[in-house]
């Protein structure tokens, strides 16, 4: 009788602390497509963020993730979405823009949802129909950027300068948008935004020339094309002797003088715990507003600011992350 007492006594401790986790999902493994538009820093984290707190939230042997990376060929993110579709994936999580339009429409009419990430503007990317409660079968978190927030370490580190350069990506839905909401944001700092599109990125090296002529300091969007080319645009910049700032992190070693940057970890992350709301709770995706998340960190490279002869201000280097 006391050897079943502890047989019992185990089996409810093992229980118990299953039920703690949050990982109990009975026999069920979940089958998630994943799709990224291309490679870089913060779509890379945004995968990564989400893979690792899933994998906290259900456990490793709970989830099947399925990668696949289009390298920025829209060709490759139909054919990929389309084969996620034929599989019957439980979810697809899909990784900027493109991607996510690309799954929202394979999987409309099939009972598949899609979680996206670093999408800037969902409503005018026609994926959700409001921020508050998406309305459609797909929802996720918006990689919108506190523009004023960022723009500003321009003016704290640069006090005299009067016009900033942003170079975008015309085919890019997202980046005329941002650019949008930046050029409202200066108007408070008491700067003139000065944009120039291409539709090539064989143009960008010759654009980047004639705007580093005009301006003070030059500005990197969440744009995919302009952040795949910031080591041509940093290198033409920094050989004028203009800075360039970005919103986004992930390649400060190329010789960005400072973001402040959203972590595209955390906005992973963030996804995660939607993809289990939506899969284990059984939360609707139509009734799950789009996540926005506005906390960031300063980065500043010491070096590049030695370089280009500019004096850190003590308000800057007290808080920037090295």
């Amino acid at each position: 009788m006391k050897k079943t007492w502890v047989i019992l006594l185990v089996l409810l401790m093992a229980l118990s602390a299953c039920s703690r986790s949050g990982k109990d999902t009975g026999d069920k493994k979940y089958h998630i497509g994943v799709i990224q538009l291309a490679e870089h820093p913060a779509l890379d984290s945004a995968y990564e963020g989400m893979k690792d707190a899933l994998e906290k939230e259900l456990g490793k042997d709970n989830v099947k993730i399925d990668y696949k990376n289009a390298q920025g060929e829209i060709a490759n993110v139909e054919q990929m979405v389309s084969g996620f579709v034929n599989d019957k994936v439980d979810l697809i999580y899909a990784i900027a823009t493109n991607a996510a339009q690309s799954a929202y429409n394979a999987t409309e009419g099939t009972g598949i949802p899609v979680v996206f990430n670093a999408v800037t503007d969902p409503i005018s990317a026609g994926i959700v129909k409001n921020m508050d409660a998406s309305g459609t079968h797909s929802t996720g978190v918006s990689d919108i950027s506190p523009v004023e927030k960022q723009l500003a370490i321009v003016t704290e580190i640069l006090p005299n300068a009067k016009r900033v350069g942003i170079m975008y990506d015309v085919g890019e839905s997202n980046s005329t948008y941002q650019i949008g909401l930046i050029k409202e944001a200066a108007k408070n700092l008491g700067l003139e935004i000065v944009d120039k599109g291409v539709s090539d990125s064989a143009d960008i090296p010759l654009v980047a020339k004639s705007l580093v002529a005009e301006v003070d300091a030059l500005f990197n969007i969440t744009d995919n094309t302009m952040v795949a080319a910031t080591s041509t645009l940093v290198g033409i910049a920094n050989d004028a002797k203009i800075p360039v700032f970005a919103s986004e992190d992930g390649q400060m070693d190329l010789g960005l003088l400072a973001a402040e940057s959203l972590s595209y970890y955390a906005l992973g992350e963030k996804a995660g715990e939607m993809i289990k709301s939506i899969l284990v709770d059984e939360t609707k995706v139509e009734t799950m507003p789009v996540a926005v998340v506005e906390n960031t960190n300063l980065y500043v490279n010491e070096e590049v600011a030695e370089m280009l002869g500019i004096e850190l201000p003590k308000t800057i280097t007290d808080r920037m992350n090295k």
